[in-house]
């Protein structure tokens, strides 16, 4: 399983770092145990589309010829976590990397509920979304008048 560095002439053995998840009610933690290694030796990042990955190597001996590798991925869904509270710290030979959940949206005092209730009572919608009933509606308005229009110009044509 080694693979050679071009850039470095670096034989690196890949391995997977042991990781565990502590589930809590407002955040997630992934510790992830990496002997050996130092801070500067690991990358952790988020993509726009909410991949964490993790990256670290180092050398094994002393002559620097020998290291050891690992590249970590990890789905951390925008819907689920506030990726920009993302934050990791290498603390005794662990990374931990804390996902915050996203909050909850406020809800609604029950007065202010109840005018929302309302409101969706006088917005005709389908599935609760007044932008799809629009579109819906311009769909079969456009649909009919082309409809109407085809059965009149046939008729006037035959006479």
């Amino acid at each position: 399983m080694a693979a050679q560095s071009i850039d470095q002439n670096i034989a690196y053995e890949e391995f997977e770092p042991f990781c565990k998840w502590q589930r809590k009610e407002d955040r997630d933690v992934l510790e992830i145990h990496l002997p050996d290694f130092k801070k500067e030796q690991l990358i952790v990042l988020i993509s726009k589309h909410g991949v964490l990955k993790i990256l670290g190597e180092r050398p094994t001996d002393a002559s620097k010829s020998k290291g050891i590798r690992f590249d970590k991925e990890v789905a951390a869904p925008n819907t689920k976590y506030d990726t920009h509270s993302i934050h990791a710290k290498f603390v005794d030979n662990n990374l931990i990397i804390t996902l915050p959940k996203a909050k909850p949206e406020p809800t609604l005092k029950p007065a202010a509920a109840g005018a929302q209730e309302k409101a969706k009572a006088a917005t005709p919608s389908i599935g609760g979304n007044a932008a799809a009933s629009l579109a819906v509606t311009v769909v079969v308005a456009t649909v009919l008048a082309a409809y109407v229009h085809f059965m009149y110009k046939s008729t006037v044509e035959r006479i």
